[in-house]
Order: C-alpha cells, then sequence, then structure tokens
C-alpha cells in the first residue's frame, strides 16, 4: 500500500512573502542610496597620544596576570581618550577626540590591533564622528589607518 505524503505549504508562502517584504525592503534603501552625494575630502589630523605621566591619555584596562601591562605586551587591552588637533603642535586648533581601543596583537609587541572613533567638535564638524580600523606599527611615529565608516558630514565614509 502506498503512502500518501503529507505537507504544508505554510513554510513556502511564509518564505516568499518575507523574501518579498525583503526584496522592498532592499529597494527602499537602494532609493534612498541614490540621493547620497558622494564627496571626497582629505585630512590630516594629530592624535596626541600619551600613555603615562599625570596627563595620560591612554590606559590599560586589561592583561594576562603577572605580566607588565605595557605598550608592548601582546594582549593587553588599552583605551584612551586622546586630543585631535589640526597640527603637529598641542597648541594648534582642536579638532575633536579620538576614543577607542587598542592591543598589542603581536608577539614581539611592534603591531596593534587599532578600532577608534574621531568625534569632531570643532565649527566644521561638529557632531560628525570617522570610525577607523586596523593594524598599527606601533614603532612608527606617523601611522595610516583605515577608515571603515562614519556619522554625520562623513555618512559612507570610507578610506585611508
Amino acid at each position: 500500500m502506498a503512502t500518501k505524503a503529507k505537507f504544508s505549504l505554510v513554510f513556502p508562502v511564509s518564505s516568499a512573502i518575507f523574501l518579498v517584504m525583503l526584496l522592498q525592503f532592499a529597494s527602499t534603501i537602494l532609493a534612498a542610496d541614490d540621493k547620497v552625494v558622494i564627496k571626497e575630502t582629505k585630512m590630516t589630523v594629530y592624535l596626541h597620544d600619551y600613555a603615562g605621566g599625570p596627563n595620560a591619555t591612554s590606559l590599560p584596562m586589561v592583561g594576562f596576570p603577572g605580566k607588565l601591562w605595557s605598550l608592548t605586551q601582546f594582549g593587553t587591552l588599552f583605551v584612551s581618550d586622546d586630543l585631535i588637533t589640526q597640527g603637529p603642535e598641542l597648541t594648534s586648533p582642536m579638532l575633536g577626540r579620538g576614543q577607542g581601543i587598542y592591543m598589542p596583537m603581536s608577539l614581539d609587541g611592534v603591531n596593534a590591533y587599532v578600532s577608534f572613533s574621531l568625534v569632531f567638535t570643532n565649527k566644521a564638524y561638529n557632531g560628525s564622528t570617522i570610525q577607523v580600523q586596523g593594524n598599527s606599527n606601533q614603532l612608527l611615529a606617523v601611522s595610516e589607518y583605515g577608515v571603515v565608516s562614519g556619522t554625520g558630514k562623513f555618512r559612507y565614509a570610507t578610506g585611508m
């Protein structure tokens, strides 16, 4: 005697409805993105990062027990709130703050993983942010980071 297969159309129908809703949502987002005007902004900013002393702007938060929590100690997590200026001098016009985390990620302590936000407080970009992420060679005087996102005047920002 043959058995009769029983199945329900509930899953395929609900999946189809979900797919149609998802496509409608995606097309709405794409339509909104059509109105975005791409603008290139080139800027150099200076982060004043101090890991020691009475005015330290970077502090170790987590590290290996029994090890010195230093800037080159593999696995030590630092949090920072650095001044951002227009020029290399502390007296240069203030642009905002560089706030985030970094952690030495190479065994020799040379390279660190960096993730932070440039939070602008100056007149031109007040309230806007740039999100930065990537690898940093800590022995170099000048570093270049990848820009992965932004808000405000830097919405959809990408670059180096």
